[in-house]
C-alpha cells in the first residue's frame, strides 16, 4: 500500500481511532506504507497532517501499529519535511523554509481557507539544514518508538529532499548546493542517519526523478538520479520505492522516457514500483524480474480488501475524491469489502521451550519480550513446570503463547521489536519455537 496523504489528524498532527481503524482495515497488505508524516513543527505544509516529533504524536501512532501487527500486518512510517511545499497559513504564519528562497510557480496550495499562490520560501541557513537532519533522525526513533517495522524518506513529489536535489530550486553555494554531489548531499546525509537508527534492511526511500510536479525541473535528471541512486547503494537498504510516473515527458524531450528502465537497474537491492498499474501490469513486471514489488495508492482508499478483490478477479470499487483529503470517517472507513467474506483465520500459538541459563539477563528478555508479544494480540496461555520437559539432563520450560491469527504470530516473531528481545537473551536462554497454525480439538491447555 503506497502512503497517501488523507489529512484526518488534528491540529496537533496527532492521529486518532478512525486512523487505526483505516489501517487495520488494510492491513491485508504485503507492506502498509503510511501517509506522509511530518518530523518537525517546521515540516508541515499542509493542514490535518501528522506528525511523530511529539510524546502524543508517539502514543498516538503506538495504537495504529499495535493494531495492524495484531491482524498479521507489517507497516513502516513514510518521514516527511515539505518545506516550500506550504504556506503560512497553516505554519501560524510562518513562512515555509527550502533550500534557496524560491517559490513555486503556476500552482496554488490548498490551505484550511482554500487554494492560494504559493509564498516565497525563507531559505534555510547551513546550520538550519544539519538541524533539520536531525529532525529527520529523531523521527526516525520516535517511529522505532512508536512500533513500526522500518521507516521510508518521502524523497519524491518536490518534497524537502527533492527540492535539495533539484538544481534549478538549490541555489545554495554552501556544501549543500552548487555541484551535483553536493546538492546529493542532504538526501545522502539523512539516509544514513536513518539506517543508523534501524539498521540494515529497515529503511526506504521514495523517489521520482521524471515528475516536474511542484517545480521539480532539473536539467539533468538521468545525470542527477542516476549519481544518487549509485550512492544509496552503499547503505544497506530495505528498497528503492520509485515512480515511474512520466506526464511532463512532452515538456522536456531530453528526459528519460522510461523511468524504471532507465534508474531500475541502477539500484542493487529491492525495487518497490509505483504509479498507475493494475492488477495484471504488476503481476507482469514483477514476473519479468524489473521490480520486487508494486504498489497501489488510490485502488487502497475505496478498497480496503484490495489484496482479496485482486485474488478473486473482483471489480474495484471508485472513490470518491472529495474526500481524499479532510473530512470525517465518510470516505475514509466506510468503504465497504466484498460480500463474499474471506476465510476465517485461524488462530496462531507458539510452542516455546526454554532452558534459561542467566535469570538476570532472561529477566531483560522478557521485559522487551512481553509488551511486544502483547502489541501482536500474545498472550500466554499456558506456562508448565521448569522439569516438566527434559531434553538429556537438561530440564526445560514449556510456554504456550495464543496469537489473533497465524500471521500475527508469525508476524510477531520476525519484528525488529521481537529481534531486540532477542538480543537481549543471547547467553541467557536457549530457545525451541516452533509456530503452530489452529488448535487440537478440546479445551486449551493452562499448563
Amino acid at each position: 500500500m503506497a502512503p497517501m496523504t488523507r489529512s484526518r489528524a488534528d491540529a496537533a498532527g496527532v492521529v486518532g481511532e478512525s486512523t487505526v481503524r483505516y489501517y487495520v482495515q488494510r492491513a491485508t497488505a504485503g507492506l502498509v506504507i503510511t501517509e506522509a508524516t511530518n518530523v518537525s513543527a517546521d515540516a508541515v505544509g499542509s493542514p490535518m497532517t501528522p506528525g511523530i516529533w511529539s510524546d502524543a504524536q508517539v502514543e498516538a501512532w503506538k495504537k495504529v501499529t499495535s493494531a495492524v501487527h495484531a491482524e498479521g500486518g507489517t507497516i513502516v512510517m513514510q518521514l516527511w519535511h515539505t518545506g516550500r511545499v506550504g504556506h503560512s497559513d497553516v505554519r501560524g504564519g510562518r513562512l515555509p523554509v527550502a533550500p534557496s528562497a524560491m517559490a513555486i510557480q503556476g500552482q496554488k496550495h490548498l490551505t484550511a481557507t482554500g487554494p492560494k499562490d504559493y509564498e516565497v520560501p525563507r531559505a534555510l541557513t547551513t546550520d538550519e539544514v544539519r538541524a533539520t537532519i536531525d529532525d529527520f533522525e529523531r523521527g526516525a526513533k520516535n517511529a522505532r518508538a512508536a512500533g513500526f517495522d522500518g521507516v521510508e524518506l518521502h524523497g519524491a513529489f518536490g518534497y524537502l529532499p527533492n527540492q535539495f536535489l533539484v538544481d534549478s530550486v538549490n541555489q545554495r553555494t554552501d556544501e549543500y548546493g552548487g555541484s551535483l554531489e553536493n546538492r546529493a548531499r542532504f538526501v545522502l546525509e539523512v539516509m544514513a542517519r536513518l539506517v543508523g537508527v534501524w539498521g540494515e534492511g529497515r529503511v526506504g526511500i521514495r523517489l521520482s526523478p521524471t515528475l516536474a510536479y511542484n517545480g521539480m525541473v532539473d536539467s539533468d535528471p538521468l545525470a542527477t538520479f542516476s549519481y544518487l541512486i549509485e550512492q544509496l547503494n552503499a547503505l544497506p537498504l530495505a528498497y528503492l520505492h520509485l515512480m515511474r510516473a512520466t506526464p511532463d515527458a512532452a515538456r522536456f524531450p531530453s528526459w528519460p522516457r522510461d523511468t524504471l528502465a532507465t534508474f531500475g537497474p541502477l539500484f542493487r537491492g529491492p525495487l518497490l514500483v509505483n504509479g498507475g498499474y493494475d492488477r495484471d501490469s504488476a503481476e507482469a513486471v514483477v514476473e519479468a524480474g524489473h521490480a520486487q514489488a508494486v504498489s497501489f495508492g488510490a485502488p487502497f482508499v475505496s478498497n480496503p480488501d484490495l489484496v482479496h478483490r485482486f485474488e478473486a478477479g473482483a471489480p474495484l470499487a471508485a472513490g470518491d475524491r472529495s474526500t481524499f483529503y479532510g473530512g470525517g470517517e465518510k470516505g475514509y472507513v466506510d468503504y465497504p469489502a466484498l460480500r463474499d467474506p474471506a476465510p476465517a483465520v485461524a488462530k496462531g500459538y507458539w510452542l516455546v521451550l526454554a532452558t534459561v541459563t542467566d535469570p538476570a539477563r532472561f529477566g531483560q528478555y522478557t521485559a522487551v519480550a512481553g509488551p511486544t508479544l502483547a502489541s501482536y494480540g500474545g498472550r500466554v496461555l499456558a506456562r508448565g513446570d521448569v522439569a516438566e520437559v527434559v531434553e538429556g539432563a537438561v530440564p526445560r520450560r514449556p510456554y504456550f503463547v495464543e496469537f489473533p491469527s497465524y500471521a500475527a504470530a508469525r508476524a510477531c516473531f520476525g519484528s525488529a521489536a521481537y529481534q531486540d528481545a532477542i538480543a537481549l537473551r543471547a547467553g541467557a536462554a536457549d530457545f525451541d519455537i516452533v509456530v503452530v497454525e489452529g488448535m487440537p480439538p478440546g479445551p486449551p491447555p493452562t499448563r
